[in-house]
């Protein structure tokens, strides 16, 4: 298969005055500039539409098995769902993606009778971030009440053709108005050749 090579950018623009007069800040733009890129990488990597200049990500058309949720379940209960169907047919998954409001929401359910007991350990105890044996990546960017599991160690590898880069340079007119655009980018692609391993859907049925 082919995997096509994106490239990725993030960038601002500071006064010429501002970066010879604060190294502090340049060192401070520099930084953010990186962690905005490896954000931007990470929404791709996982919502990547394949349309240029997107990478095509995960839950990208192909790249995935739809899961098939059940009515009233809850995010343990597809995992453990979504973990034996693709075991099933011996896809043994590893991840599971899920959005950080959909994790908490699991986190506080109780018991409807009885105790009141939560049912995924008390606070203050220590309950793990591994459902059925299956580690947990909390995700902004993973839509509320969706969520993807998968063996993704063995069906998608990351081709990274190059890695984060900072350069400045001027723009059209910056020249004159003494600005300088400040430009983080990255070059890869994301192969998915198993897309058998990896499902992909709403926790609960409608």
């Amino acid at each position: 298969y082919d995997v096509t090579i994106q490239t990725i950018a993030h960038f601002i623009k500071v006064s010429n005055q501002l970066l010879a007069d604060a190294p502090a800040v340049a060192a401070y733009i520099d930084t953010r500039l990186r962690d905005g890129l490896a954000q931007r990488v990470d929404r791709q990597l996982l919502l990547g539409t394949g349309t240029t200049p997107q990478l095509s990500g995960l839950t990208d058309a192909g790249n995935f098995v739809a899961f098939t949720a059940s009515s009233g379940a809850n995010l343990v209960e597809s995992i453990n769902k979504a973990k034996y169907n693709r075991w099933a047919l011996g896809e043994v998954v590893d991840t599971v993606v899920v959005n950080p409001a959909d994790w908490a929401a699991m986190e506080v359910l109780r018991e409807g009778a009885g105790t009141g007991a939560y049912l995924y350990g008390a606070p203050g105890t220590v309950a793990g971030g591994q459902p059925f044996g299956v580690s947990v990546v909390m995700s902004p960017f993973m839509p509320a009440g969706q969520f993807l599991i998968g063996a993704l160690r063995t069906s998608a590898i990351i081709y990274n053709r190059q890695g984060a880069v900072v350069e400045m340079g001027f723009v059209n007119d910056d020249f004159t108005k003494n600005l300088v655009t400040i430009r983080a980018e990255e070059r890869l692609g994301l192969g998915v050749d198993r897309p058998a391993g990896i499902m992909y859907g709403a926790i609960t049925a409608a």
